[in-house]
């Protein structure tokens, strides 16, 4: 099976640079665009399953994968939501450091344990996220191929886990909204491949 990871498209909030977490912005015009263009990315796929986050801003960029891919119901997850930021949410990084320095430092330092003040630890993230993976999983056939839409903080959580081994590497690499990502799963691991290998092979796994 494929499970393709497409992050939102942009908010005005996410191009002021503020966390959003649980809080329910719409996309702007540049993420609408970019909802497109990631539907438009993927249209040569056979995609039977997709999910996404129950978050105004990934339902807004789940839209053009419903019309490109018809007869495909769009499923909500609230399991894919980002982390929640707690009090922090609709601050920038700055607005944050000014106010809590010695939280933030704490969470950036070990976010497993500690977490944003009313927010939620990497550890409650991805506990919750395993579960909707290991729900997800035997769901599809091999050669089935399912598209999650979602945030930022989950997919890095998924990249860190099961494509590095390596929870620790959580900061090390993200995707750009309307960024994709793409992993073929054979009952045992997790492996990357890109979207155009996918399309050689026919849109399928």
């Amino acid at each position: 099976m494929i499970l393709v990871w497409l992050r939102h498209g942009e908010t005005r909030a996410n191009r002021e640079q503020r966390y959003c977490g649980w809080s329910d912005p719409p996309l702007n015009r540049r993420g609408r665009e970019q909802a497109v263009q990631a539907a438009e990315a993927l249209s040569g796929l056979q995609v039977q399953r997709i999910w996404t986050s129950d978050l105004l801003r990934c339902r807004q960029t789940a839209e053009p994968l419903q019309s490109r891919f018809s007869g495909v119901e769009v499923e909500e997850a609230s399991r894919l939501r980002e982390l929640s930021f707690g009090k922090w949410e609709g601050l920038t990084y700055e607005e944050i450091r000014s106010r809590d320095p010695e939280r933030l430092q704490g969470w950036l330092t070990d976010p497993h344990r500690v977490s944003p003040p009313g927010g939620e630890t990497l550890t409650g993230m991805e506990s919750r996220l395993q579960r909707w993976l290991d729900s997800i999983t035997p769901e599809l056939a091999p050669g089935d191929v399912g598209v999650a839409v979602s945030h930022g903080g989950p997919i890095r959580w998924f990249v860190s886990r099961h494509l590095e081994g390596d929870p620790g590497k959580f900061w090390e690499r993200s995707l750009c909204h309307g960024g994709i990502l793409a992993a073929t799963w054979d009952q045992k691991e997790w492996r990357e491949v890109s979207v155009t290998e996918l399309m050689k092979r026919g849109g399928t796994g």
